[in-house]
C-alpha cells in the first residue's frame, strides 16, 4: 500500500542503529523507497550506505549524550532537595520546587501512620479510611477542573505508608537524599511502621495478578474493536477468570456483543482450533500454550463467530485453504454457538474445524509437555532428584515417577499426540500404568500404526 517514504532527515525516522537496519530491510522486502528530503544519499551503493550509517550514528549519540545529561541534571537537582515535578504526595504542597508540610493534610498522614500501627492491617485501616472520608490529595488543573480527592486504594495506601518522603528523603532510583525537607512522620513511628509492613508481608505467598497466563492477553477485541482485557474475581478461596470490555462511568462507546466472558472457556476454544493449524515444528521447545500465542495475531470475538488472525509462516499448508490471507497473516473465522449453563456462558464451535484431530487428548498434550520442562530442570541441576521435584511442584514422589517417562517418548509419537494421531489405546491411563519402554523402537512397536 506505501510506496515511498519521505522524512526531513533521517534522525526524523529513528535514532537507532539496529532499528533502522531492520526497518530498512522491510523496505526492501516491500519494495518500498526512502528518502531524506535534507539528506542526499543513495543506499543502493556502499558508500551511501556507509554514509548513512555515519549519520545515524552521530544521531544515535546525539540522544544518548542528551539522555545522559538529563538524568545527571535530575540526580544533581535531587541531590540539593529539589521536588523534580510531578504532584507532591498528601501532606506537602510544592513551592518553587520545594515541598513544604501541609498542616492539614500532615495532621491526616500522621494519623494514617499511627493507625496502622494499632490495626495491624493496610485491609482495615483502608476500609476504615473509606468510611471516615479520608480522600487522596486534591489540585486543580490547568483546565480549571479538580481532580484527585478519590477514596484511598489499599495500594495507594500501601505506598503511603512506605514512602521515605515522609521521612525527609527524596528517592532517585535506588538512592534515598536524606534530609532534603521537613519530615512529617518521626523516625520512631517510621521504623515501627516499615517493621510491621514487613512481618504482615513475611512469608505471604503473592496474588497472581489479574492477567497473569491468560492466553488471550492484549489480543483479544470485541467485534466494535474495543480490547478486551483480562481480570478475575473472588469468592471465598477460589478466583474466576473472566474477559471484559472496560468501561468507565460516563462512557458512552459502543460495546461489543460479548462484553464478559470466562477466560477458560474462550482460551479453551482458541487452544483446541490454533493447536490442529499450526505446524507440527512450531516452536516445539515451547508449552502449547506458548506456540499458540507464538502463532496468534489478534483475535476478534463476536456473538456467532470467532476471528482468528495467524502468522502466516506458522500455519500448515493445508490450514490456508479456505482461510483469508492478509499479508503475512492468515485469518480463520470459527462459528460458535452460545449455551447457558448455570449463569455461566459456555462456546460451542457449530463447524468441524480445519485439519481437526482425530482425537486431540488435552490432558496427554498437558502432561507431555509438563514432563518436558520437569526434564529440562533435572537435566541443568536446577532440582537434584525426582524426590525434591515433586515437592516443588506439591505432587506425589510416586506420581511424578510414572509420570516423568513420558518427557522421553519418541519424537514422532510425541508429534502423533499433538497432532490428534495416537491411536485411542494410547491415553495417559495406559502410558503411566506399566513402565515404558526406554528405546524409542520398543515404544514405537507398543502403539504400532502411530506414525
Amino acid at each position: 500500500m506505501i510506496d515511498i517514504v519521505v522524512v526531513y532527515k533521517v534522525d526524523r525516522l529513528t535514532r537507532s542503529l539496529s532499528d533502522f537496519s531492520k526497518i530498512v530491510d522491510r523496505f526492501d522486502a516491500k519494495a518500498v523507497s526512502f528518502v531524506s528530503v535534507t539528506q542526499a544519499f543513495n543506499t543502493t551503493s556502499s558508500m551511501g550506505r556507509l554514509t548513512l550509517n555515519m549519520l545515524l550514528s552521530f544521531a544515535q549519540f546525539e540522544r544518548e549524550v542528551t539522555g545522559e545529561r538529563i538524568r545527571d541534571k535530575i540526580a544533581a537537582s535531587k541531590a540539593k532537595g529539589m521536588w523534580m515535578g510531578g504532584r507532591p504526595p498528601l501532606g506537602y504542597d510544592g513551592v518553587e520546587r520545594r515541598l513544604q508540610i501541609n498542616e492539614a493534610e500532615a495532621r491526616q498522614v500522621r494519623a494514617m501512620f499511627a493507625r496502622y500501627l494499632q490495626l495491624g492491617s493496610v485491609v482495615k485501616l483502608t476500609r476504615e479510611l473509606a468510611t471516615t472520608g479520608v480522600h487522596s490529595k486534591s489540585w486543580v488543573a490547568r483546565d480549571g477542573h479538580c481532580r484527585g480527592g478519590s477514596v484511598l486504594s489499599r495500594g495507594a495506601l500501601y505506598h503511603l505508608l512506605s514512602n521515605p518522603v515522609y521521612r525527609g528523603a527524596i528517592r532517585h532510583g535506588t538512592l534515598l537524599y536524606w534530609s532534603s525537607h521537613p519530615p512529617i512522620v518521626d523516625e520512631i513511628t517510621w521504623d515501627a511502621v516499615q517493621a510491621r509492613l514487613v512481618d504482615n508481608d513475611h512469608g505471604k505467598p503473592k496474588a497472581p495478578k489479574a492477567g497473569a497466563g491468560a492466553l488471550l492477553k492484549s489480543l483479544l477485541f470485541d467485534d466494535v474493536g474495543n480490547p478486551m482485557q483480562p481480570t478475575c474475581t473472588r469468592r471465598g478461596n477460589n478466583r474466576y477468570h473472566y474477559y471484559i470490555t472496560p468501561g468507565r462511568i460516563g462512557d458512552h462507546r459502543e460495546m461489543g456483543s460479548l462484553p464478559r466472558i470466562g477466560a477458560s472457556v474462550l482460551d479453551a476454544v482458541v487452544l483446541d482450533r490454533v493447536i490442529a493449524l499450526i505446524k507440527p515444528n512450531w516452536r516445539m521447545s515451547d508449552s502449547i500454550e506458548g506456540r499458540v500465542r507464538g502463532a496468534l495475531r489478534k483475535v476478534t470475538l463476536g456473538a456467532s463467530t470467532i476471528a482468528i488472525a495467524l502468522l502466516a509462516e506458522a500455519c500448515r499448508a493445508e490450514a490456508r485453504c479456505g482461510a483469508t490471507a492478509n499479508g503475512d497473516l492468515v485469518e480463520v473465522t470459527v462459528p460458535i454457538s452460545l449455551k447457558h449453563r448455570n449463569s455461566a456462558t459456555l462456546i460451542a464451535p457449530t463447524d468441524r474445524p480445519m485439519s481437526e484431530p482425530a482425537m486431540q487428548d488435552r490432558a496427554l498434550i498437558r502432561a507431555v509437555c509438563i514432563t518436558r520442562e520437569w526434564r529440562r530442570r533435572l537435566e541443568s541441576g536446577e532440582v537434584a532428584t525426582t524426590r525434591e521435584l515433586a515437592r516443588r511442584e506439591g505432587l506425589c514422589h510416586r506420581h511424578t515417577g510414572r509420570l516423568l517417562p513420558l518427557a522421553y517418548l519418541a519424537p514422532d509419537l510425541v508429534n502423533a499426540i499433538i497432532e490428534g494421531r495416537q491411536p485411542r489405546t494410547m491415553t495417559l491411563q495406559s502410558l503411566t500404568a506399566e513402565p515404558l519402554p526406554r528405546t524409542w523402537d520398543d515404544q514405537r512397536r507398543l502403539f504400532a500404526g502411530v506414525a
